[in-house]
């Protein structure tokens, strides 16, 4: 056999194995498209369904604000109206999607936290926390809420690092962790530096732009506590 026909019998079969390669790569090529319409479809169908249960759960929680409001105009339907509230935020901090599940388990902290049903309070304000899809001002109210609510309870040391996080946020939380970390500092036992420090706080809560009337008030009140006017 020639040279001439060798190369000629070699390009050929170059070219046979090119197309074969390409129809390989392209079947892939139909097959990728295909999952991926199929993937975008089942996305689609996730976030309608996500959508659609988000609406629900939006329904339900102002079902349940509606009945809470509804209580100063039907006095005598209070306990049934109250319970049926609880009831669906209940429901709803344990199984609405996200958007709603805080709202609702927050909602359901304060109801517990005015029944002294502390212990539920806490728990629901812990799962606000610790649910990754909770808005972040949603959680750090929560944190808030916890700390103050274990004030007394929980080790000063532990409390101490729950409010000085709380001061790293920056924003309205800082004169609100302050106010927290002073009152840690007023024991009965603490320590002439202790109260000065506690002092030092309170001043700069007074003095903080994101202060509310109410927090200047308090501090004001622990300054005199502190025999010093605020």
């Amino acid at each position: 056999m020639s040279d001439d026909l060798i190369k000629e019998v070699e390009e050929e079969q170059r070219l046979l194995r090119l197309r074969s390669m390409a129809l390989r790569v392209g079947g892939v090529l139909v097959v990728l498209l295909v999952l991926a319409g199929v993937a975008g479809g089942v996305w689609g169908w996730q976030q309608h369904r996500l959508h659609t249960a988000q609406a629900v759960a939006s329904d339900r929680y102002f079902e349940a604000m509606k009945l809470l409001g509804d209580l100063n105009a039907l006095p005598s339907a209070e306990s049934d109206a109250r319970q049926k509230a609880e009831g669906i935020f209940s429901d709803l901090a344990q199984s609405a999607p996200q958007g709603v599940r805080s709202y609702a388990a927050m909602y359901l902290a304060e109801l517990k936290e005015q029944d002294h049903d502390r212990s539920t309070a806490l728990k629901l304000w812990q799962q606000v926390v610790d649910d990754r899809a909770s808005e972040r001002s949603l959680a750090l109210m929560a944190q808030y809420r916890l700390l103050n609510a274990r004030m007394g309870i929980a080790p000063r040391d532990e409390l101490r690092r729950g409010y000085q996080a709380l001061v790293q946020t920056g924003g309205s939380w800082v004169p609100l962790a302050k106010e927290g970390l002073a009152v840690l500092d007023l024991r009965d036992d603490a320590k002439p530096e202790e109260r000065a420090e506690a002092r030092r706080l309170l001043l700069e809560v007074q003095t903080s732009a994101d202060s509310t009337d109410d927090l200047r008030r308090r501090a004001g009140l622990l300054l005199q506590t502190l025999g010093e006017a605020g």
